[in-house]
């Protein structure tokens, strides 16, 4: 069985290449450092890494579920100043406040673009699309202002084609994707336990419930339904 970017999930046993292991920390929880291993690390790279948020700038996240809520933190931490949060989930949006979201917008009841262009006064620094979808990745086009720098971290459908105009590049607006973070595993890992453990990285937050191996469909079904921010699977010692 081939393992996908040198992940696997919900097996009691891998075999594994030593590149795709690192060493963490023993006082670290390990159903804490679970959501590193793809989501936290894909979403706070994308700020951090790719996209190299600086302080004092305006950010938008669309679509804030584990990959979104890490992507936010990682602008958090890189010391942005307005961070907009675009979700149709009401309880994924309070939970972004609490993890410094400075404004949010509720895509089921407001135009998101026009509502990012009000709240930052004309459009973001960086832009952040951390669902996977044509839609919403052009409207994070929209809202990236000339001169910034627009993110798609969530993974496209195969074949699926985002409608760009002439005007899009104008004004030196710049475009990238970002691929597990952007940065090296075994150098990201250990930066982000340091952060959670200092207090920086809230990952208790974001484990919406705990469930046995057993429940992983229930898991995945609330993740579908957007129900969750992240599940942990555990198993029995």
């Amino acid at each position: 069985m081939n393992q996908f970017v040198n992940l696997s999930s919900f097996a009691e046993q891998l075999l594994i290449n030593q590149n795709a292991l690192v060493k963490i920390r023993e006082d670290m929880p390990l159903e804490k450092a679970a959501l590193l291993g793809c989501g936290v690390t894909t979403g706070m790279g994308a700020a951090i890494n790719s996209a190299q948020v600086t302080p004092g700038s305006k950010v938008v996240v669309i679509g804030v579920g584990g990959v979104g809520l890490a992507a936010l933190q990682g602008a958090r931490i890189s010391g942005a100043a307005q961070i907009v949060a675009v979700d149709m989930h009401g309880h994924k949006l309070e939970l972004a406040k609490r993890l410094g979201a400075t404004d949010v917008v509720d895509a089921s009841k407001d135009e998101p673009v026009q509502a990012v262009l009000d709240l930052t006064g004309g459009g973001v620094d960086f832009g952040f699309e951390a669902i996977g979808l044509p839609e919403t990745t052009r409207q994070m086009f929209s809202m990236t202002r000339s001169g910034g720098l627009a993110t798609v971290v969530g993974i496209l459908p195969v074949g699926a084609e985002i409608p760009m105009t002439g005007a899009d590049f104008m004004g030196s607006k710049r475009y990238q994707s970002s691929m597990m973070g952007g940065g090296s595993f075994r150098v990201e890992v250990p930066r982000y336990i340091d952060f959670y453990l200092n207090g920086q990285l809230r990952l208790d937050e974001m484990v919406s419930q705990t469930l046995p191996l057993e429940r992983i469909n229930d898991a995945f079904d609330s993740m579908t339904r957007g129900e969750v921010a992240r599940s942990v699977i555990v198993f029995d010692s």
